[in-house]
């Protein structure tokens, strides 16, 4: 299937305008909502943008103004449309409930807080991003600033209590919710705001994707996490997902991290491609005329950029994943050349004793910041190797593997683009190097792939990444065999909370320290990509119903996406919210349905559950997905047509085309 013939013109399926959205009710929107005309023409970002103010809306004018409004409630990962019509968050004060719910109107903003005990809520005015200084100025009838002659007004139904120069707090209970409208220009009426919030929530709930049924709505979660970790930088003007929001307090030094940064944009292209796409543009933006795509880049420490290393090439897997839910060619077009680029400095910079294999590294020549090339920060996986020149003098299984899954993945790229040459020399490199891995990397004695040491002796302290010949398709079929026995040998990694990133054997694992011990959701999710090669249904299942299981039973009980777990007792550990926790998620999604690499449809009809998944992207065009035990039918989201059905089997056919 060739995805980049699917025109797909991502237009918000969310926000209607206001005029639009009252009189679809029958109602005047002059007699409900009274909309500002604009005064003149102004690039104007509206979102919760500001690193510290998660549940605050920033307004930001053509880059050389910025207004925040911050009701100073704690974080909370609730529903946030992508093009931001509609926010829902939920947070205690004292002892209230509160719900704030706002939404964008041209260029303004309008919210609602509602809560079932009388309380104040406390508004702040603050000072935003670098280099751009705002004053405020509050009385008794709204609150107004001014940034670079640029003005802004706030007001509040009931009418504000002046707290000081920079706060207000309005009276709401539970018969009186309170309102706000703000904004640049004229603003909206507080007449109709009820209505407006209400159709569009109505019109969100009904369009973006999500599930029910067994495992909650994981799906959601993804959405609900990744469209809150969007952060605007006016240095760049970009919104672009942060791994998390709290490492930085200044949006315009908040870190891209490099493979965080491609497995955000395949998260994200689940409900919010745009954003997706950007925050892969962001990340490239810091490649190296060498080719190097930097561990980090726009960061506040280290000197912001970390060009002596990379991390884990996974960038053409993401991109292709991107792709197949939402194709767009002008943006692989525009990628490609820096996949490849990126793809050829591995071969060029790592590869120490030049036998085809390759090594993590530093051009500082020093041992940590070559681990923490590896992504993996404080593994153990290469104790015993030390560095020669530039890299570590072990050939390493997992940095082997993910380039020759990343050489499959540029050449399918390549054949998407017409660019057959290159699809050609992308699918010879990933043959010769599966061989090399198959035959060099192989430890009969172990039964398993291990990294090796120039030298000739293997490093056997076991961890996932020893798991990671299968995702490049790269075991034989009694290779692959051993390796999943290990896998889900109880002993050593098959637990209830699954991936341990190292062997419960292992004397570190009791430490439960970050990458000593603790599942960490891209481990697992690489892993899963090579099970999809090798396992059985019956083994997918069960790995993918262990991924969700942990990361639902922490969003369920706190709202929370872990930056890992412990493996000891499934609890989120490290930062609370971190964006690629929900790739757990994306794991019981890709089980269900997914594309293979070939464009082939694949439904799973093998599952023991109920759920029902909505809004589903493939190719283009949302699906509805119903399971059941022994059969999960494919039906299009709009027309309700059942396009496939697989009853006890997993059915690989083509995509019905439009």
């Amino acid at each position: 299937m060739k995805l980049a013939r699917i025109q797909s013109l991502h237009v918000s399926r969310y926000a209607l305008s206001a005029t639009t959205l009252l009189i679809g009710y029958g109602l005047s929107p002059a007699a409900e909502l009274t909309l500002p005309k604009t005064v003149m023409k102004h690039r104007v970002i509206i979102g919760n943008y500001l690193t510290n103010a998660p549940c605050g809306i920033a307004f930001v004018v053509d880059d050389k103004a910025a207004f925040v409004l911050d009701p100073g409630a704690p974080y909370y990962a609730g529903a946030c449309a992508p093009d931001d019509s509609y926010h829902r968050l939920e947070f205690k004060k004292d002892e209230s409930h509160v719900l704030f719910e706002w939404g964008r109107i041209g260029d303004c903003a309008v919210g609602r807080f509602s809560t079932d005990i009388s309380i104040q809520i406390h508004l702040k005015l603050k000072q935003t991003w670098p280099d751009i200084p705002t004053s405020y100025e509050v009385n008794s009838d709204r609150a107004t600033g001014l940034s670079a002659d640029v003005g802004w007004a706030l007001q509040t139904h009931p009418k504000p209590n002046v707290v000081n120069s920079t706060e207000i707090a309005i009276d709401a209970s539970p018969r009186h919710a309170a309102y706000i409208v703000a904004g640049i220009g004229p603003l909206p009426s507080f007449d109709g705001i009820d209505k407006h919030l209400e159709t569009a929530r109505v019109a969100y709930e009904e369009n973006r994707p999500s599930a029910s049924g067994e495992w909650g709505d994981f799906i959601g979660a993804i959405c609900d996490n990744l469209n809150n970790s969007r952060l605007y930088s006016t240095d760049n003007h970009l919104v672009a997902h942060s791994v998390c929001r709290d490492w930085s307090k200044d949006p315009n030094t908040a870190p891209y991290f490099c493979w965080d940064s491609f497995f955000n944009g395949n998260l994200a292209s689940l409900e919010d491609p745009k954003t997706g796409r950007e925050t892969v543009r962001a990340m490239l933006s810091y490649q190296t005329v060498e080719g190097l795509v930097p561990n980090f880049g726009h960061a506040g420490f280290d000197g912001g950029v970390s060009n002596d290393r990379s991390q884990p090439p996974v960038g053409a897997m993401c991109v292709w994943k991107m792709q197949e839910r939402w194709p767009d060619e002008s943006f692989l077009r525009e990628v490609y050349p820096k996949l490849v680029t990126w793809h050829r400095w591995w071969a060029k910079a790592r590869d120490g004793n030049h036998d085809g294999l390759l090594e993590w590294g530093s051009s500082t020549a020093q041992l940590h910041p070559a681990i923490l090339e590896t992504g993996w920060d404080d593994t153990v996986h290469f104790e015993g190797a030390e560095m020669v020149g530039n890299t570590l003098n072990a050939d390493a299984v997992d940095l082997s593997s993910m380039w020759a899954m990343d050489a499959q993945y540029l050449s399918l790229i390549a054949h998407e683009l017409g660019y057959e040459s290159d699809a050609t020399e992308f699918r010879n490199e990933h043959t010769a190097i599966c061989e090399r891995i198959r035959k060099q990397l192989w430890n009969p004695d172990l039964g398993i792939f291990c990294t090796k040491i120039w030298n000739g002796r293997f490093l056997t302290r076991l961890t996932p990444m020893n798991f990671y010949p299968l995702l490049a398709g790269a075991a034989s079929p009694e290779q692959a065999r051993q390796v999943i026995a290990a896998l889900t040998d109880p002993k050593r990694f098959w637990g209830e909370w699954i991936l341990p990133t190292v062997s419960y054997d292992d004397p570190v694992w009791p430490q439960q320290d970050y990458w000593r011990g603790k599942v960490w959701a891209p481990v697992n999710y690489l892993v899963f990509q090579g099970l999809q090669r090798y396992a059985a249904p019956e083994l997918m299942n069960e790995f993918a119903d262990k991924s969700l299981r942990l990361f639902m039973r922490n969003w369920t009980a706190k709202r929370v996406c872990g930056e890992n777990f412990l493996s000891k007792d499934g609890t989120q550990s490290s930062t609370p919210y971190y964006t690629w926790g929900a790739l757990l998620c994306l794991i019981g999604l890709e089980n269900i349905i997914r594309l293979e690499p070939d464009g082939k449809l694949r439904l799973n009809g093998t599952l023991q559950a109920h759920a029902e998944l909505r809004n589903v992207p493939l190719a283009g065009r949302t699906y509805r997905v119903v399971v059941s035990p022994s059969k999960t039918e494919l039906i299009t989201e709009h027309s309700g047509r059942t396009v496939a059905t697989a009853i006890g089997t997993v059915l690989i056919g083509d995509l019905p085309q439009k």
